[in-house]
């Protein structure tokens, strides 16, 4: 069962990660995807950057706990 729980955790971040890190690159399509469907009007060219310096916070958090492993060893 730790097994299972390990797969699934691991499976977890690899997404989390992979979703940040889009994000991080490709703001404006993430924001279309994610928010754009019930905007009235796009947000200011700011709440991109801002957007896109945390979504690569949170990949650089996720690659981290990715290699965390292998890193230990």
């Amino acid at each position: 069962m730790p097994n299972a729980i390990s797969w699934v955790f691991t499976a977890f971040l690899a997404v989390w990660t992979a979703a940040a890190a889009y994000a991080a690159i490709r703001p404006y399509s993430f924001w279309r995807i994610t928010q754009g469907w019930k905007a009235v009007k796009e947000p200011p060219r700011a709440y991109f950057v801002v957007s896109a310096m945390g979504a690569a916070i949170f990949a650089a958090v996720g690659l981290g706990l990715l290699l965390l492993p292998y890193i230990l060893k």
